[in-house]
């Protein structure tokens, strides 16, 4: 009896170790995730840019031009033309080389030094005065255009010659000269000579003359609006024409 307990012990003991074996599992292992390679990122290299050497010029500031509220008047010539406030004219006669009457006259501001001198020189030529414009009334009778461009050429100076349509009727031919041709001083010189068939009534013909000069009051975009304002009325009109008559020395007449 004994026995048979025994070896019933054993037998159970033997299967449930059997059991045992036979029910375990093995465990997976995890497959091993691969190490990732950083690559660094590239930087890229900074590329200098160059500095300009070349100087950047300053703006150049353009003085506008100067109002014209004076309007003056030269009855016996039968023009008027515009000028800046303060500024009248005086109108004497040259000399010719012909027996013709020729006048001069200055545009000026009277508190400009040494005018006096230069408003009653009678010799017919140009002489620059400060800030001021110069007409020269001719004859038809003489080859002005002819003449000037004579003596342009003979004078040495530089300069551009171009035609100027109907400033209020009149056709002019213009010169820009480098230097003033009459003294020959550094200041660029503009002259303007009327065409013959657009001479006035009495038959004169204008001749206008300025320089820029250094320092001076009237710039050269003042000059040209002056020049523009220039014109001639017929006998009957200029009486009654606005502007201050022009100042004209007896025994300069």
């Amino acid at each position: 009896m004994k026995i048979s307990i025994f070896v019933a012990l054993s037998c159970a003991i033997v299967v449930l170790l059997a059991t045992a074996g036979c029910t375990q599992t093995p465990q997976s292992q995890p497959t091993p995730i691969p190490s990732q390679t950083i690559v660094p990122t590239e930087i890229p290299t900074a590329v200098p840019t160059p500095v300009s050497t070349i100087p950047v010029p300053a703006p150049t500031t353009i003085a506008p031009a100067i109002s014209l509220p004076t309007t003056i008047k030269d009855t016996p010539l039968l023009f008027t033309i515009s000028a800046p406030e303060g500024y009248t004219g005086t109108s004497i006669r040259v000399i010719s080389t012909g027996y013709t009457n020729d006048y001069k006259t200055t545009i000026y501001n009277p508190a400009t030094q040494g005018s006096s001198q230069i408003i009653d020189d009678q010799s017919g030529n140009y002489s620059e005065l400060a800030d001021s414009l110069t007409i020269f009334s001719y004859s038809t009778s003489l080859d002005v255009s002819q003449n000037l461009r004579a003596f342009l050429r003979n004078s040495g100076t530089v300069f551009d010659e171009s035609t100027v349509t109907s400033l209020n009727g009149i056709t002019y031919t213009r010169f820009d000269t480098r230097t003033d041709p009459f003294t020959g001083t550094p200041d660029e010189t503009v002259i303007y000579v009327g065409n013959q068939a657009n001479a006035n009534q009495k038959g004169y013909l204008p001749e206008m003359i300025y320089s820029v000069t250094p320092g001076g009051i009237i710039n050269q975009e003042t000059y040209e609006n002056m020049i523009m304002s220039f014109q001639y009325y017929p006998s009957k009109t200029i009486g009654t024409a606005p502007g201050t008559e022009t100042d004209k020395p007896t025994y300069y007449q």
